[in-house]
């Protein structure tokens, strides 16, 4: 008997806990904030290649270029360098008589990346890159990440101000004196990478030499920040008249 008492005051306990519990009038509310900035880093990917039968001959063509560009850049400051990959491939072709695929030769492909804030150096860079013998494969400007951490972090804030603004209109419109913030997250908004137009780039290539640097506009991004969460206000009975 006395299990049985204990057994449904557990029941009833949590039961009777949920009818007593104030009922609320639950809200999502979202506010975003954002601002314009300027493109300041500057991203370029080049790559140098060689294709020929002899495969040292290659690799000896192949570091020629690329040092050459590097000697050319070792004085300017504020270079990121750094290698992405240096790939060897076979190349074939099909022999009739034999009714099969033969070897034809070798080809090096060696791929680069410059990375840097001075904008304003970026079109002379490129030009002594493909001066050098190297084909420019991409050029992007973006937000670098230090800016952006920046400017997020003070959007942030001002996203929350304008989250308790819209909840303190919500509260207010439906006659609540107070109300609650259950959860409150945030979600960042990313800018567009800029990236120039791959004919372009092949025009820029098959430029002669006496034609001056390219003129480049490194763009602008839009950086946002949206705060969103749900309220909770208390239950209000509103009559019908």
């Amino acid at each position: 008997m006395k299990y049985l008492i204990l057994l449904s005051l557990l029941i009833a306990t949590p039961l009777w806990a949920a009818e007593q519990a104030p009922k609320a009038t639950h809200i999502n509310v979202s506010a975003t904030s954002s601002r314009i900035l300027p493109n300041d880093e500057a991203v370029v990917i080049y790559r140098i290649e060689a294709t020929g039968k002899n495969a040292s001959a290659l690799r000896k063509q192949v570091n020629q270029i690329s040092q050459k560009i590097q000697t050319s850049l070792r004085g300017e400051k504020g270079i990121k360098q750094a290698t992405l990959s240096r790939n060897m491939q076979m190349l074939w072709r099909y022999d009739n008589n034999r009714k099969r695929q033969v070897r034809n030769g070798w080809k090096l492909v060696q791929r680069e990346q410059l990375r840097s804030k001075r904008i304003e150096a970026v079109a002379g860079w490129v030009d002594d890159i493909e001066s050098a013998g190297a084909h420019l494969d991409n050029l992007n400007f973006h937000v670098s990440h230090e800016a952006m951490v920046k400017a997020q972090d003070a959007l942030r804030l001002q996203a929350i101000k304008a989250f308790r603004q819209k909840a303190h209109a919500f509260a207010k419109a439906l006659d609540a004196k107070s109300y609650h913030i259950d959860n409150l997250h945030t979600t960042q908004g990313m800018p567009p990478v800029y990236r120039r137009n791959r004919n372009v780039e092949m025009a820029m290539m098959a430029k002669s030499a006496d034609v001056p640097p390219p003129s480049l506009n490194a763009g602008e991004g839009k950086i946002s920040v949206t705060v969103s969460g749900n309220l909770s206000l208390p239950y209000t009975s509103y009559p019908v008249r």
